[in-house]
Formats: C-alpha cells, structure tokens, sequence
C-alpha cells in the first residue's frame, strides 16, 4: 500500500479518502493532485465556533449523537438555501426532538418551582 508519509500534507486530515482508494489509484496521482484532494477533503473547521458541544448518548441497542453548533453564519446564502433545501427543519424527527426539549426545559422549571417554594415559606 502506499505510504501516507509520502503524502504533501502530513496533518492526517484525508486519510481516510486515500485508505478507500486502491493503491494503483493513489499511486497515479501527482503530489499536486494529492494535496488538492487533501485540501478538498480536509475536517471542517467547525472546532473555532464558540459553542461546540458533542455528545454520545447510549439507548438500549444503540448510540445516538448530538451535535451543537453556534456561532457567527460564515455560509454564503446560495450555500444556506441549498442545504436548507437538503435538510429542512420540519421534519417528524426534528419536531419530536424539540418537543421533547420544551417538555425536559418545562419539568426542570416546574422542579425549580417546587424546590423554590419549598425552600421560601409565604
């Protein structure tokens, strides 16, 4: 197989699109075409928003993510519109998970509540 080392951009962002790629593949490619697709396939610079929280929740048979992302739009609008377009909000599964964070934000305030006028007698 080819070795990485070789490749013109050490940082191990793409590795993963060259590990798909049959060897004879990778071989064909120039240093140039190389670091265009390392530079294409590289991670997100989604670690500078301000607010980027990740987590793993573990059900019963499997695990689900969550992903939240804040900060400042740095898309362009033709790029917004066109991933609007692929991945709408009004989706059951959208709806059903909004829902469920309106109900746990209304029973921790009601908890809050209930502790409060527990704690101050009128």
């Amino acid at each position: 197989m080819s070795s990485m080392s070789e490749s013109p951009v050490p940082d191990g962002t793409a590795d993963w699109l060259f590990s798909r790629l049959p060897d004879e593949v990778i071989d064909s490619f120039s240093p140039e075409q190389r670091a265009a697709l390392y530079h294409a396939a590289k991670s997100p610079t989604w670690r500078r928003y301000p607010v980027n929280i990740r987590l793993s929740i573990p059900a019963l048979t499997h695990r689900y993510f969550l992903t939240v992302v804040s900060g400042r739009e740095r898309r362009n609008p033709d790029r917004i519109h066109r991933e609007r377009a692929v991945n709408p909000i009004g989706t059951f599964g959208n709806m059903l998970f909004l829902m469920g964070v309106g109900a746990l934000f209304y029973v921790m305030a009601v908890l809050a509540l209930l502790a409060a006028a527990s704690i101050v007698e009128f």
